[in-house]
């Protein structure tokens, strides 16, 4: 079973392709096959990235964000990239990678970080 992390963000701020030109732009390999994309830096674990739109995001979203200052952004939040990959601690024992895939989605769409193995959410950075 894979473990995975979402960024969640408004319909129609982002797109696959904008994910792959972000994801380049951090150095990563990126290759796309349909709705998919699998990304790796040499010597890392190999990510795959998912676009999901509609459907149960908004409710997720919605509960994801429920009791903290991020509430509100997220009720309006009906998209997700969701970023799997197969061993968690592989990749916290290489976490660089991850930081980087996290931050390329969230550069690319503006949206709100969830990793569900800690309950951390986080907003893009900004300068």
């Amino acid at each position: 079973m894979a473990d995975c992390c979402m960024v969640y963000f408004r319909p129609g701020a982002c797109d696959l392709d904008a994910s792959v030109g972000a994801l380049a732009g951090y150095g990563m390999a990126v290759n796309r096959q349909r709705d998919q994309l699998t990304v790796s830096r040499r010597g890392s674990p190999e990510f795959r990235v998912r676009l999901v739109i509609g459907g149960d995001v908004p409710a997720e979203a919605a509960e994801v964000g429920e009791g903290t200052p991020y509430a509100e952004t997220l009720r309006e939040c009906g998209a997700r990239f969701e970023i799997s990959f197969d061993s968690l601690d592989e990749v916290l024992d290489e976490i660089n990678t991850l930081m980087e895939v996290q931050a390329a989605l969230q550069d690319a769409s503006q949206g709100i970080l969830f990793q569900p193995w800690n309950g951390n959410l986080s907003e893009p950075w900004r300068e």
